[in-house]
């Protein structure tokens, strides 16, 4: 599931680097390293490399604007990338005007760059989460010469639900939509996402959390993605974040092994 929703759980922190509603402006800088190890049932291990750099900005009070640029290093390209997951490659020869040797080689570059809306439309209260739909779009900005991307736009929408209980654990669920565009010569279907999880703060600075992701298939014949993350916070001042992760996949439609780390400045 790579950077289907750019690592729910992780991302989900990393972004909050302060209370959701603000009074005034903020400006937010968010790195994360991505890597992950998997054959999503091909039989042939993919080895994947997820760097993005996320700006984010809330000009008015509820409402938080981002974008994303990222890179990507894969050593084949029996899948790849997009805006709801990783996607097995059903005709990777054709698609890469390559012969089949050299369609294992070893691709780096610029990922699809990523543009989100969200807005807090619901705050929470004694018995109501917190309710924030998004909207989220992908530019196809990577090589799909390269395997890097699939050439076409992706759009998804959803929405995230989070409620604090008893001070220090807040539970979270995540909902999402993704259309995917369909390059020619592939057969990818629209995806379903979903995540449920739940933080502790464990001390003032440290949290820790997990998560378990879901998603409906890109690919015909490929697996439902299902994977779980484990992962810790650390506060090191009022501004800065580091966050890290591990993850194991459930099925054939996500990565083997999956290990994250990422910080996240608010301004």
């Amino acid at each position: 599931m790579h950077h289907r929703r750019l690592m729910i759980a992780t991302v989900l922190l990393l972004t909050t680097a302060a209370p959701a509603l603000a009074e005034d402006p903020w400006w937010s800088i968010s790195g994360l390293v991505d890597y992950s190890i998997g054959d999503y049932g091909t039989g042939k291990d993919t080895t994947l490399l997820y760097i993005p750099l996320t700006l984010g900005v809330s000009p008015v009070d509820r409402l938080t604007l981002s974008g994303t640029i990222p890179y990507i290093w894969q050593d084949t390209q029996t899948v790849v990338v997009t805006g709801g997951g990783v996607a097995v490659r059903k005709k990777k020869e054709r698609q890469l005007s390559t012969t089949p040797s050299s369609v294992t080689q070893t691709e780096s570059g610029l990922g699809d760059i990523l543009f989100k809306g969200q807005y807090v439309l619901l705050e929470e209260k004694d018995l109501v989460p917190e309710v924030s739909p998004y909207l989220k779009i992908k530019f196809p900005t990577a090589d799909e010469n390269k395997g890097l991307g699939t050439g076409e736009f992706d759009e998804t929408v959803g929405v995230d639900f989070s409620k604090t209980f008893f001070e220090r654990l807040v539970g979270y669920v995540s909902l999402g939509y993704t259309f995917i565009g369909s390059p020619s010569g592939e057969d990818l279907r629209d995806s379903f996402g979903w995540s449920v999880g739940a933080a502790y703060r464990v001390t003032q600075p440290l949290s820790v959390f997990t998560f378990l992701e879901g998603a409906t298939a890109i690919s015909p014949g490929e697996a439902d993605p299902l994977e779980i993350l484990f992962g810790a916070e650390y506060k090191l001042t009022t501004a800065l974040k580091l966050t890290g992760s591990v993850g194991k996949g459930l099925s054939n439609g996500s990565p083997d092994y999956e290990i994250t780390a990422g910080f996240s400045v608010r301004f």
